[in-house]
């Protein structure tokens, strides 16, 4: 059996497809656009997918599916423990850090700027960091130049610091030691 390394990344794929299957997706930003759509777990380090979970579309009432995020978060990631989940929007939420920190793992993930669960002092212009401190969960937020309607928002559990320095070569942060 695979051990995946500390960091864990957790999203979906679409497996391009253009055949009948009764849970065929379109996704228009993928390049596939039509396909099976696969929720991943995977190894940060090598991009090992070591755990899949195949979605087939709403429940038979026709019902969305609420939280539907945190569910795959805490189905792909059942049984690990000391590893950091990194999601994007879709899954991240105060709840599902919560969650993972009862079951002693942490998260990173980007957050849209209009989710109510966010404070308002993270209202800040861009290029400006934001740190605030609830209970046991520490929210960080970053705000990168860019076009997109998402800020990198993290919600990082016992983790290490990354530093708001940046090195003259890149814009990426630099891990504090």
């Amino acid at each position: 059996m695979f051990n995946p390394g500390p960091e864990v990344t957790v999203d979906e794929r679409l497996l391009p497809f253009r055949g009948k299957c009764p849970f065929r997706q379109y996704i228009p930003s993928k390049p596939g656009k039509y396909g099976i759509k696969i929720w991943a777990a995977c190894d940060a380090k090598n991009s090992y997918a070591w755990n899949l979970q195949i979605y087939t579309g709403k429940a038979a009432s026709g019902i969305p599916e609420k939280n539907q995020g945190k569910r795959v978060v805490l189905d792909m990631t059942t049984g690990l423990q000391g590893h950091n989940i990194t999601c994007d929007n879709f899954f991240t939420s105060f709840d599902l850090g919560q969650e993972l920190l009862r079951r002693k793992l942490t998260m990173v993930g980007t957050m849209k700027k209009n989710k109510p669960e966010l404070p308002a002092e993270r209202k800040e212009g861009q290029g400006s960091t934001f740190l605030k401190t609830a209970a046991e969960l520490t929210y960080h937020s970053v705000h990168i130049i860019s076009n997109t309607k998402s800020i990198l928002a993290g919600i990082l559990l016992s983790q290490p610091c990354l530093s708001t320095n940046q090195n003259s070569h890149s814009r990426n942060p630099i891990q504090a030691t």
